[in-house]
């Protein structure tokens, strides 16, 4: 051999000495890697469908003795005969394998098994690797025990703090309301300078002064200066025992007059270290008022000589006797009790009565009493009256007017009894009522809110998944779409199911009176229902009788809701055979009504389900929610349309053999003039050359827009508030604008007036989530040329523009 060939053999055996130790480095590196990770690391060979490779950490994991009896499992081994959420896990293991292999690496949560039988959660990653002819699976699992332990001990204990909180907020709220309304006047002074630093009403009230003037004062502006040396004595007192009074003294009104007052408080230290002083105080004029004439009927209780006791004590009604003649007024004891106080203290005169009358009622009671002596009327009052010691209890009073002979009132004798707690009762039930009334008017409020801001990002899922059918997609993925916009369709029908039910539990749902043809509205609801039927590959049949004639007044969308509830009811539960919709004429209350029916070869329905199957939140069973969905809203609903309409609906069926629905509608008849136009297209109308302006501040929604009316040719400008909208449209012409209307800046309503005022000519269309009735009837009345619901649906959003060019 010659040299030269030597040299090279012999250069070229070290060189792949080099990459072998090279190669051998890099083994070994990678294994050590692979057997030092702290996450469980495993291989499957796809051909064999069992484990080749793993390292100690996948063996510790899921608790077994050694790598070698690890490697004698296959996956299923591995977990239980079903994950959490019910699907076997052979299958959904397989079902990952195989996107896994064909759609790039997986992660996801998977529930394992121990060989003991524990099961622990666990975060699993999947990446398919193609080895010569061999296909692998590396598979690394992270133990999140822990982790998801204290997610779930952080989130009760947020749900702890919420609940702590608004119990807080809830005690503040009735304290703050109580303090308010209190019947007494409440105030907080600086003990330092005695500065106002809070009253109620009732301070506000008997001081004559706002509580802004007050929370400018001290009490030392309310306090005649005569009062100055007891007002010292009292912030001795405050100093030494932290509480002063019961201390009685005079207030300065707003008007300049003095009036006593009845003050006690206590000092306290708040949250900045500062001492204030709270206050009760009572105005004592009327209390004070009603002594002085209790000490003058001390004097005049000799003079009262005739006593009438008509009253059976045990009723509690109290007699008494004016004189009209001398104003003496004469109470047996009973009458005491009810205005709380003594035979001893009584003044014996008119005055006595008026001045225990509560302020608020004695000009009512007076002039009734007047109206009875004047004989124009009776004395059937009910009053409130103040006791002394500030109690205040409701009566009833009835009396008789005593004549002479000449016809002239000389006496008015009546009778008084106690009506408090009946008052109270009364007063609770109508604080029942106005919370009920509130609690309504919120829930409508909020599911109103909720509608709009579920429906703005619906929005954009259903205008993507309605611009993707479009789209050339595999067989796989197509199906994912349709079962994508299936979903999300139904999760509008769900929210409109809530919001009609809300309307008809508080009975504000209004059903419309206007011509429309009810084969319009069969044909309506078999287009809306045509993919559902054909996907099925189910028969839908209808048979109009041909002695109907069409033409009918009522409410075109109600009765498509019924319709359309009752077959699309039918279709989901009916795997195979026919769904029918016969259409008919009936006497119903001795008056022509329309006759409908549905029939269908499906499911059924026991007895028990039957008898609840019109119950609001019911289905079948729930079995049937967790198979076909739904709120279990849709049949009460329709219900409750069908009485709105003085209708009546009726349901037959028996399990396994399918399920027929009447209803009879009794609707006037009327001669159809002139047919609607549909207000949908299939297809994108052609607007090249036209200019269409869009307001619209959501950046998804401005490319669902965008796209959709891109089939159109139109030119499009975007802008994403009001001003810049009503700013382009003055500078520029357009042929039509499309406005939302919650949006910074300026909204769509104000927007829309003063394009208005530019030039009504032009259309204006409101695109927008709000899609109460009383919300889109505004929105016409204000000027808006159309409106168009969110989530857009691109046939209505063509047929609409259809009717502009």
């Amino acid at each position: 051999m010659p040299e030269s060939s030597y040299n090279f053999l012999e250069d070229e055996n070290k060189r792949l000495k080099l990459e072998l130790e090279q190669i051998t480095f890099e083994r070994d590196k990678y294994k050590m890697l692979f057997d030092a990770s702290a996450d469980a690391l495993s291989i499957i060979d796809l051909n064999s469908g069992k484990f080749v490779e793993c390292n100690q950490a996948a063996v510790e994991m899921h608790g077994i003795a050694s790598k070698a009896d690890f490697l004698t499992l296959i996956p299923s081994d591995l977990s239980p005969l079903f994950q959490p959420c019910g699907r076997p896990s052979e299958d959904m293991g397989k079902a990952y394998l195989e996107k896994a292999l064909h759609d790039g690496a997986q992660l996801f949560q998977w529930t394992h098994t121990r060989l003991d039988g524990s099961i622990f959660p666990c975060l699993v990653s999947l990446t398919a690797i193609h080895f010569n002819e061999t296909c692998l699976v590396l598979v690394i699992g992270r133990d999140i025990t822990a982790l998801i332990e204290t997610q779930d001990k952080l989130s009760a204990a947020l749900t702890e703090i919420k609940r702590y909180e608004h119990a807080y907020l809830k005690e503040k709220q009735k304290f703050e309301t109580f303090v308010d309304l209190a019947p007494v006047g409440i105030a907080i002074n600086a003990f330092d300078n005695g500065a106002f630093n809070y009253v109620n009403r009732e301070f506000s009230r008997f001081t004559g002064y706002n509580v802004d003037e007050l929370n400018e004062m001290d009490y030392w502006e309310l306090t005649p200066q005569s009062y100055q040396a007891q007002e010292q004595e009292q912030l001795n007192l405050l100093s030494d025992t932290g509480r002063y009074g019961p201390y009685k003294k005079e207030y300065t009104h707003k008007n300049g007059h003095t009036y006593p007052v009845l003050l006690s408080g206590i000092k306290i230290t708040d949250e900045h270290g500062n001492n204030v002083i709270w206050s009760v105080v009572q105005d004592i004029s009327q209390q004070k008022t009603i002594e002085d004439q209790l000490i003058e009927a001390k004097k005049q209780a000799d003079a009262s000589n005739r006593t009438m006791q008509l009253a059976n004590d045990s009723a509690g009604i109290g007699v008494w006797e004016w004189d009209l003649t001398t104003n003496a007024l004469v109470w047996d004891d009973w009458m005491y009790k009810l205005y709380g106080i003594s035979a001893k203290t009584f003044t014996g005169a008119f005055e006595a009565w008026t001045n225990s009358v509560h302020p608020d009622d004695i000009e009512g009671a007076k002039a009734e009493l007047e109206s009875a002596v004047a004989g124009l009327g009776e004395y059937n009052p009910e009053f409130r009256v103040v006791h002394p010691d500030g109690c205040v209890r409701t009566l009833k009073a009835s009396a008789e007017i005593l004549k002479d002979e000449c016809g002239q009132p000389i006496k008015v004798v009546g009778v008084n009894y106690d009506v408090t707690e009946k008052v109270i009762a009364m007063n609770t039930l109508a604080k029942a009522k106005l919370a009920a009334e509130n609690a309504a008017k919120a829930k409508s409020d909020f599911l109103a809110n909720m509608s709009h801001e579920i429906r703005t990002p619906m929005n954009a899922i259903l205008g993507g998944l309605q611009l993707l059918q479009s789209a050339q997609l595999e067989d796989n993925l197509r199906i994912i779409l349709d079962n994508a916009t299936y979903s999300a369709q139904s999760l509008l029908t769900i929210i409109n199911d809530i919001l009609d039910y809300s309307k008809i539990e508080s009975n504000k749902l209004e059903l419309e009176q206007a011509p429309f043809s009810l084969v319009d509205v069969v044909d309506s609801v078999k287009y809306d229902l045509d993919a559902q039927i054909s996907n099925k590959g189910l028969d839908f049949v209808v048979t109009i009788d041909e002695r109907f004639v069409d033409g009918w007044v009522g409410d075109f969308v109600r009765v498509k809701q019924i319709l359309l509830n009752l077959v699309s009811n039918a279709v989901k539960f009916t795997h195979n055979g026919h769904v029918e919709l016969t259409i008919d004429y009936t006497r119903y209350h001795d008056q022509q009504a329309v006759c409908i029916n549905v029939i269908d070869s499906g499911i059924g329905m026991n007895e028990e389900a039957q008898q609840k199957i019109f119950e609001r939140f019911s289905q079948a069973d729930t079995s049937t929610t967790r198979q076909y969905g739904g709120t279990g809203l849709g049949m009460s609903i329709t219900s409750n349309l069908v009485a709105l309409m003085g209708g009546h609906i009726e349901l037959t069926s028996e399990l396994g053999k399918g399920t027929r629905v009447s209803v009879v509608l009794p609707l006037e008849k009327t001669t159809l003039m002139v047919k609607k136009n549909n207000a949908q297209s299939l297809l994108a109308p052609n607007l090249a050359g036209k200019k269409i302006l869009i307001a619209e501040d959501n950046k998804i929604n401005q490319i669902v827009i965008q796209t959709m009316l891109k089939a159109t040719h139109a030119q499009l400008t975007m802008v994403e508030n009001g001003l810049l909208a009503v700013e382009l449209f003055a500078k520029q012409g357009f042929d039509l604008v499309l406005m939302d209307i919650h949006m910074p800046e300026m909204d769509g309503i104000e927007a829309q007036q003063k394009i208005r005022e530019v030039n009504k000519q032009i259309p204006v269309i409101a695109l927008t989530a709000n899609v109460m009735a009383n919300d889109v009837k505004a929105y016409l009345a204000q000027g808006f040329a159309a409106h168009i619901a969110k989530p857009i649906d691109m046939k209505s959003l063509y047929g609409v523009l259809k009717q502009y060019f």
